[in-house]
């Protein structure tokens, strides 16, 4: 009898326990869904545009207009991403003494300033209903770019608000340019 015992332990049926349980699971689900298939290369009716995550081919042409401002946005992240290697590069050099490090950290700073509020009046911009825009800081000006249909004195009064909530800039370093 102990050598039954020994063959037989406890955990090897706990996991016979389990596999028949999950078997029965699967069984149960099977009958359960064999009444209510359908066909999934046909779309359904009841699938709605609105639903979370759903891909929607939108056959539309690129203007010139879009394929600049997505030319200019690749251009803007690539001039970033360089600036960004460039300091990484000097703060990993090993080379530089506190005072340097100390600089180049400043700068990594700043430089994420500038990133994070372009595209905050990028976003807020897009939210005050201009179709398209860009915004470019630097240490004493701003430039934006917008896609409009007649841009008229409110909206650039709008653009400036927008910007100078966000960015301290004098009003002669502010440029706003409108693409149609």
């Amino acid at each position: 009898m102990k050598r039954l015992n020994l063959i037989i332990g406890k955990k090897q049926l706990v996991v016979a326990g389990l596999t028949v349980l999950l078997g029965a699971a699967v069984a149960v689900n099977f009958a359960l869904d064999s009444g209510t298939k359908k066909d999934l290369t046909q779309p359904s009716a009841e699938v709605s545009a609105s639903n979370y995550g759903e891909a929607e081919y939108v056959s539309q042409e690129l203007t010139d207009t879009d394929a600049y401002f997505a030319q200019a946005r690749l251009d803007k992240q690539a001039s970033r991403d360089e600036a960004a290697e460039v300091l990484r590069s000097m703060y990993q050099g090993g080379d530089l003494t506190t005072d340097e490090l100390s600089m180049v950290a400043d700068d990594a700073m700043q430089l994420s300033g500038l990133i994070e509020s372009e595209n905050k009046i990028e976003s807020l911009l897009k939210a005050q209903g201009f179709e398209e825009a860009l915004c470019y800081l630097s240490d004493d000006s701003a430039n934006i770019i917008v896609k409009t249909t007649g841009l008229d004195a409110a909206g650039a009064a709008k653009i400036k608000s927008t910007l100078l909530s966000e960015y301290e800039v004098s009003s002669d370093g502010i440029t706003i340019v409108e693409v149609n």
